[in-house]
């Protein structure tokens, strides 16, 4: 499945030379480039800079429908055909989006460790806009039982900001269109949108309701 680790800097972090690890270089080359990580007697720029851009692709290893997924449980017109599908078990609705936007963003802050001595704080800030067209969804027992369509087109953007305000600069980006079924499988017992369902298996009769509301 997609991360968003992949979207800005390819499917692969280390192991072999290809778009990934130059990425990741290019990254690293950016930050010694503007000084956003302190110099180090015990190693070079350039090396410290490459280890910290690893760790911080490590960390960005989050999937797509986790970030789908998470945004729908918290506020979306699936998650109201859940809560209704749940208190009236047996029923279902088929939920039609027609476009559903949402803003996605991760902020963390990294020692700077160099053979033990902590050399400063930086901050990690990534950002990411999804936005879903024609997605249509059935919604049983408060669970998303089954995805029929539906594009995601999602752009990211990362950012490291080092303890010097100017120290400011944007390291990676990208974008990327992906089929919404593909990336968020249901399964066979759904994937639950409220926490009353969670151990409750979806079932998914010919839909009784239709709601066509942008989430």
């Amino acid at each position: 499945m997609t991360t968003v680790r992949e979207l800005l800097f390819g499917d692969v972090v280390g192991g072999r030379a290809g778009e990934a690890a130059d990425r990741v270089e290019q990254a690293a080359e950016q930050l010694v480039g503007v000084g956003a990580l302190p110099a180090a007697d015990e190693a070079p720029a350039l090396t410290v800079a490459r280890a910290f851009m690893t760790r911080v692709a490590q960390l960005l290893d989050v999937e797509v429908s986790d970030v789908l997924v998470g945004a729908w449980r918290t506020r979306s017109a699936l998650l109201d055909a859940a809560r209704r599908t749940h208190a009236a078990p047996g029923t279902s609705e088929q939920v039609v989006i027609k476009a559903y936007a949402l803003p996605w963003e991760y902020e963390t802050e990294l020692d700077l460790v160099v053979n033990g001595r902590t050399l400063t704080t930086v901050t990690v800030l990534a950002q990411a806009e999804l936005e879903v067209t024609a997605l249509v969804a059935t919604v049983a027992a408060g669970r998303l039982a089954r995805l029929g369509g539906g594009d995601c087109r999602m752009t990211a953007r990362l950012r490291v900001r080092g303890a010097d305000p100017q120290a400011d600069v944007q390291v990676a980006q990208g974008e990327r269109t992906f089929a919404v079924p593909y990336e968020v499988k249901t399964g066979e017992r759904g994937i639950p949108l409220i926490e009353q369902a969670r151990d409750v298996p979806a079932q998914a009769p010919a839909p009784q309701a239709q709601t066509r509301t942008p989430a």
